[in-house]
């Protein structure tokens, strides 16, 4: 977006650096999800509530990868479960399935939002997170200055302004 190579970016993370040199509204709040090691003791439930994860390794996000996720994980469990996660960093990945596959591994779990829950990863289940608080606002952003017609249809079809 900063290079000019995209004209719009959704995003979860960095709102607050992104909306100083961009438009962004919200798009939508989308609830969390645990991923989980398909052996885990809660695999088989229908939902977690953040409490019940107390104690478990929770994978740390890198900031210049994914800006303020582990602080986002960190307030999750401070305001819904009542604790602070014990936080680990699981090595260099290339996509988030691959993320969530050697999280599983090394019997980590990893907060989501939900729009993620159709992703196929080995040896990974998705729980749904029981507490509605713990959500994610989806944002779009986009250049300021002049919007080429494809952005402005989309936008309006978002039913956001393009100013």
């Amino acid at each position: 977006l900063r290079n000019g190579k995209i004209d719009l970016a959704l995003t979860l993370h960095g709102i607050d650096l992104l909306a100083r040199d961009f438009y962004a509204r919200k798009l939508a709040t989308v609830r969390s999800l645990v991923a989980l090691p398909v052996s885990h003791r809660f695999a088989t439930e229908r939902q977690v509530s953040l409490s019940q994860l107390k104690g478990e390794t929770f994978v740390r996000g890198s900031d210049d990868v994914v800006p303020g996720y582990t602080q986002r994980i960190i307030q999750f469990c401070r305001k819904h479960g009542g604790f602070r996660p014990r936080l680990a960093t699981i090595g260099k990945f290339n996509s988030l399935v691959e993320s969530l596959s050697l999280a599983a591994n090394e019997e980590a779990i990893s907060i989501q939002p939900a729009f993620i829950s159709h992703l196929n990863v080995p040896n990974v289940v998705m729980v749904p997170i029981a507490d509605a608080g713990a959500t994610w606002d989806l944002f779009v952003v986009w250049q300021p200055g002049e919007i080429v017609r494809p952005l402005r249809t989309l936008l309006s079809e978002l039913n956001l302004k393009s100013q």
